[in-house]
């Protein structure tokens, strides 16, 4: 007989025969406790839908993160369920294929073309499947209204949880915040939301700038561009353009606004394959780079737009490092097969998948409460096109902390070498309540 029912002591409570809740037993307890008493005294009926979660909060006092953990345990302890969309309900006649929802978990990406994307899915899928969990994917496009759209399809094929790589640009906080009243198991991706607590997994897009342009300017450039597309509200657009101040900061090199580039379009025309896309950026960059006292040196956001800036080189008669030095981000499989082969920054896609994964399920699970932001470390992937020293250099500056081997010097880099340098640990974890 189910002890809900017959009365019998459940040790996980902190009540007595008579219903008082012991107020010196922790704050969750406490809360889930009195919860669990109204749902067996009918104040709140089976199917009913319970007040959201900012307003149970400011009942009870607490911050989101302890009312979480107590509907956790509800949840665990069969009182309720959450069904994404519509809310938090006690348990009773519930809709039907709720139970599919508990073992597949959703994934919404802008497109699954992106160069980096494959291997970060492949990890999510091994690591969820690992977990005993399925996987749904879905594409967001790149508008507000395709986004908000493949979000609520996907949850109503019954997803137990999402993961999600916002789209470009500002995404929909008003549809990510009502997943969070709602309880929601829900990861991001490579991005944050300014604004939003939500857990998240991210490469360290200002350490692994840092390094590229400090890599740079220990071989002696001074006068190094930045080349970005135009969505600089995307917050690891803002980071690596934040990682290159700052390593200009660190080394007394003045920031020339002339140096920046920024116009690039960050969504392509509907219909534009990768190589129209490719030429006509460089076709943008020739134009930037003819315009002005030539810099020695280029970061470019992604490794995409470093071809890009090879391909302008072309145009434009310079020769790759000798004239121009030019370093990405990502490691696109590409960057090792171009005729000058791409110094750049390696994202540890793997990690960011199987990580991701890992706190999806353990979210799901009830086993975390706290909101978590991971960086995981990047590392740099030395190969031709950024060159050798054109002068004798000293050690440049890094961020207070920052550890590594110390700035190379000499002979022309190796056909490929690796150096790991952005931060003190593997791994840097914030993580706070859900106020």
């Amino acid at each position: 007989m189910d002890s809900r029912a017959s009365g019998d002591a459940d040790p996980a409570r902190a009540t007595d025969d008579d219903g008082y809740i012991d107020p010196e037993s922790p704050a969750h307890r406490r809360i889930s406790d009195d919860i669990a008493a109204r749902i067996e005294s009918g104040q709140y009926a089976t199917g009913a839908r319970l007040p959201s979660e900012p307003r149970l909060a400011a009942e009870f006092g607490v911050s989101r993160g302890t009312l979480r953990q107590s509907l956790a345990s509800l949840r665990e302890g069969g009182y309720l369920d959450s069904i994404p969309g519509r809310g938090t309900f006690v348990r009773g006649a519930r809709p039907r294929g709720l139970e599919s929802r508990r073992r597949v978990v959703g994934l919404i990406v802008p497109s699954v073309t992106r160069p980096a994307l494959p291997d970060v899915l492949m990890a999510i899928e091994d690591e969820l499947h690992r977990r005993g969990y399925s996987l749904l994917v879905g594409t967001s496009g790149n508008t507000l209204e395709q986004e908000k759209g493949r979000v609520h399809r996907i949850l109503g094929e019954g997803v137990s949880g999402l993961i999600v790589l916002p789209i470009d640009g500002r995404p929909d906080a008003l549809l990510y915040q009502q997943l969070l009243d709602e309880g929601f198991p829900l990861v991001l991706i490579d991005r944050h939301i300014v604004g939003l607590s939500i857990d998240a997994v991210l490469p360290d897009n200002v350490g692994g700038a840092f390094v590229a342009v400090s890599h740079l300017i220990e071989l002696g450039h001074r006068r190094i561009a930045f080349i970005s597309s135009n969505n600089l509200t995307t917050t690891s657009v803002l980071e690596r353009l934040q990682g290159y101040q700052q390593a200009l900061r660190a080394n007394d090199i003045p920031a020339e606004p002339e140096l920046l580039f920024t116009r690039l379009p960050a969504i392509p025309p509907a219909g534009t394959d990768e190589d129209r896309v490719i030429q006509d950026n460089a076709r943008r960059i020739a134009r930037f780079l003819s315009s002005r006292p030539l810099p020695t040196a280029v970061f470019a956001l992604h490794d995409r737009i470093a071809i890009s800036v090879l391909e302008a080189s072309a145009e434009l008669g310079l020769r790759v490092p000798d004239d121009l030095a030019i370093v990405g981000f990502d490691d696109d499989p590409l960057a090792q097969k171009l005729r000058v082969p791409l110094t750049t920054i390696a994202q540890p896609r793997d990690q960011i998948g199987r990580t991701a994964a890992r706190m999806i399920a353990d979210r799901i699970e009830g086993r975390r409460i706290e909101t978590a932001r991971i960086v995981l470390p990047t590392q740099l992937v030395m190969r031709r096109s950024s060159g050798s020293p054109i002068q004798p250099v000293d050690a440049v500056g890094a961020p207070e902390g920052a550890s590594g081997p110390p700035p190379m010097r000499g002979a022309r880099p190796a056909e490929e070498s690796r150096r790991g340098v952005t931060g003190q640990a593997p791994k840097r974890v914030t993580s706070r309540n859900s106020d």
